[in-house]
């Protein structure tokens, strides 16, 4: 793994995944997960502050070599011919495909809706998710920052004789609902939001009071290393700088408590082995809980032991255990590396 410190030594690593990607889908993945660059070792303290939201804005700027604006997230692409043969199919990768297809299946399993319940999905890009919904029966708008993918959805949705609402805007068009829907969704694309505090809240008037948000496939981590910030994996990287996207990723307990803050609680919902494709349900704060969503939620910590010494006692091991997951909930992205470890070593 190659440790970028530089944007030339990036731009020759991007040039290696031009030419990458010359040669196939598969190929360009390879070289994505051959660099990264490290993540800064000190920021902000308070990840809800305006000075940390500047600080993550000055690295995108950076990085990206321009202004963040919504219009960044646009994509040129032949609307025909992905009208035939969208995402993941073209890439002739079957396992770009597959893995795709499992993370929209599990968000579709995850759906507690019912049909006719009015949904509005965020970011539908090539509309994989949009159309699956719609054909299930549920009453889909699709907001898209990009015209292309619009005019995508709306062929698409004529050649399946779909009924679906397409409106080219950004997230805060969710700021001007008027009618509240039932569910907002959003795969893979929450973390293209420069402004998620702001989203959050929109979200409180665009949902309905007894309404749900779905974030499936988001990169969602207990130990990614802040709070909140732009990510520095290769494929991100490249997003970023050659792209102008905004790529986001978020530790854990702070996207809960974003979600605290701005009304809603959530439960993650995953699989083992495909813990990438996890979906967080969030519920207004107060909304009845079912003993299902409890049992997801509540995952019981496993024995710690630190070699021949004496065990602790059933109550002394559990009251440990559940001061410092207490510790590592409210304030992990200020912790030291080890007592990070340490809240992961709990957590397995």
């Amino acid at each position: 793994m190659q440790i970028i410190s530089t944007l030339d030594a990036l731009d020759a690593k991007l040039a290696e995944c031009d030419a990458a990607g010359q040669i196939s889908d598969d190929a360009l993945r390879q070289v994505f997960t051959t660099f990264r660059m490290d993540f800064p070792t000190e920021v902000p303290a308070d990840p809800f502050s305006s000075e940390y939201h500047e600080f993550q804005m000055a690295a995108y700027r950076r990085i990206s070599g321009r202004n963040y604006a919504p219009q960044n997230e646009a994509s040129a692409f032949d609307v025909a011919a992905a009208d035939r043969r969208p995402f993941p199919f073209y890439t002739n990768s079957c396992r770009t495909a597959g893995y795709f297809t499992m993370g929209m299946g599990f968000l579709l399993h995850s759906l507690d809706l019912p049909a006719g319940a009015r949904v509005v999905e965020f970011g539908p890009g090539w509309g994989n998710t949009t159309l699956a919904m719609a054909m299930t029966g549920l009453d889909v708008t699709a907001v898209d920052i990009e015209e292309n993918f619009c005019e995508l959805l709306r062929l698409r949705a004529r050649r399946h004789d779909i009924s679906l609402t397409v409106i080219h805007g950004d997230f805060m068009w969710a700021e001007t609902v008027m009618e509240p829907f039932d569910a907002a969704v959003f795969f893979e694309c929450f973390h293209h939001c420069s402004d998620h505090m702001r989203l959050l809240r929109a979200l409180c008037s665009a949902i309905k009071p007894d309404g749900r948000i779905y974030f499936a496939a988001e990169p969602i981590l207990p130990d990614f290393p802040l709070p909140w910030g732009l990510r520095m994996d290769g494929e991100s990287l490249w997003a970023i700088r050659s792209q102008g996207w905004m790529e986001l990723g978020y530790q854990e307990s702070y996207f809960r408590e974003a979600l605290a803050r701005t009304g809603w609680s959530v439960t993650r919902h995953a699989l083992q082995g495909l813990e990438w494709a996890a979906v967080w349900e969030a519920k207004r704060i107060g909304a009845a809980t079912t003993p299902a969503e409890l049992a997801t939620e509540a995952q019981p910590l496993p024995s710690v032991s630190d070699g021949p010494s004496a065990p602790l006692s059933t109550d002394a091991e559990e009251h440990l255990r559940a001061e410092l997951e207490a510790v590592y909930n409210s304030t992990s992205w200020r912790l030291t590396k080890p007592l990070r470890a340490l809240g992961r070593r709990l957590r397995r």
